[in-house]
């Protein structure tokens, strides 16, 4: 079995801008907070306020990133977990039980018009495998903020399983 590391709140938080700053190739002041894949701490604060009490955090926990689906509809990577937030509910998944995310569902969302998930501007389906089996999926957007998410988060499997979190 592979040795946990204890890291603080702070110290997750930095490891997960370092793999999103490290995706863009960017510096947290090339971003402004209006990008649909952006940091946390860049959003205004009465949107901040609004998903903290939504959140349900852990006295430790610290929202990290947050992508934009729609006006009423957003996930949240915190050091602990996802949140998956709409106008009506809050789904959490612990790093703990996440396994991996399974992608994109299809490469191509629209055969007829030719649209790929590699495009800007649409929506595809997108899997997450929890470790039980159970696969959550949200539609999100395609393009870079789809792409960029996928690739930076994936990596949230290593705090569930390497990190024990202190503080």
């Amino acid at each position: 079995m592979s040795e946990i590391i204890e890291k603080s709140s702070k110290k997750v938080k930095n490891q997960i801008e370092f793999w999103f700053f490290g995706f863009f190739g960017k510096k947290k002041s090339d971003f402004n907070g209006t990008e649909l894949f952006t940091l946390f701490d860049l959003i205004p604060e009465s949107e901040k306020n609004e998903f903290t009490e939504k959140m349900k955090l852990k006295k430790n926990e610290i929202p990290v990133l947050i992508l934009k689906i729609s006006e009423s509809k957003f996930i949240i990577n915190s050091t602990h977990k996802f949140v998956l937030l709409d106008n009506s509910k809050s789904e959490f998944i612990e790093y703990s039980e996440f396994e991996w995310h399974n992608g994109f569902k299809a490469f191509v969302t629209n055969r007829e018009d030719g649209i790929s998930v590699k495009q800007n501007g649409h929506f595809a389906d997108f899997r997450i495998r929890k470790t039980n089996g159970e696969i959550i999926t949200r539609k999100i957007p395609t393009g870079e903020p789809g792409f960029a998410f996928w690739n930076v988060t994936k990596k949230c499997e290593l705090i569930g399983r390497k990190y024990k979190i202190t503080e």
